[in-house]
C-alpha cells in the first residue's frame, strides 16, 4: 500500500488496529488505499486515511448515499435543511452528482471514540436517508449498485 506522508502512514496503522474492536459487529473490509470500508443496511462507508498539510492526516468518513437521483431545485432545498439538523457530516454532491454524506475528522487526535461515533453516524444517516432520497428522486442506493 502507497502512503504519501509519514502521517497518513501513522494514521492508517493506529486506524487499522482499532477496526475489530470497534466494528466486529459490523462487515468491513481493508479497501486497496489506506482505508476501509463497512456496510449496514443498504449503506456502504468507506473510512479514508488522507494526507493533511505536512504533519498530519484526516480521516474522512464518507457514503454515496444515491448515485442517479433526479437533481431538482427541491431535492437542493431538501439536502440543505437536512444539513441544518445533522449532528455529524453533511450532505455534498460529487462531480458525477452522486448524493455524498461525509464527515471528516483530524488523524493526529482521533481517538476510538471519536472514530466510531464518525463512523456509526453516518452509516446510521445514509442508510436512513437513501430511501426517504431514492423514494422522492429515484437513483440507487449503495446496496443496488453493482460491485
Amino acid at each position: 500500500m502507497h502512503f504519501q506522508t509519514e502521517a497518513q502512514k501513522s494514521c492508517y496503522l493506529k486506524v487499522a488496529g482499532w477496526m475489530d474492536r470497534l466494528f466486529g459487529d459490523t462487515p468491513w473490509e481493508r479497501l486497496d488505499g489506506p482505508g476501509f470500508g463497512l456496510f449496514m443496511g443498504s449503506a456502504w462507508v468507506e473510512v479514508t486515511i488522507l494526507p493533511w498539510e505536512i504533519n498530519n492526516s484526516m480521516i474522512q468518513v464518507r457514503s454515496v448515499v444515491v448515485k442517479g437521483a433526479q437533481h431538482t431545485s427541491d431535492l437542493y432545498l431538501f439536502l440543505l435543511q437536512q444539513n441544518a439538523e445533522l449532528h455529524f457530516g453533511a450532505f455534498a454532491l460529487d462531480r458525477e452528482g452522486q448524493i455524498l454524506l461525509q464527515h471528516t475528522i483530524v488523524g493526529s487526535t482521533c481517538d476510538p471514540l471519536e472514530l466510531e461515533t464518525s463512523v456509526r453516524e453516518v452509516l446510521d444517516i445514509a442508510d436512513a436517508y437513501d430511501d426517504q432520497i431514492r423514494s422522492v428522486w429515484g437513483g440507487e442506493r449503495a446496496l443496488d449498485q453493482e460491485p
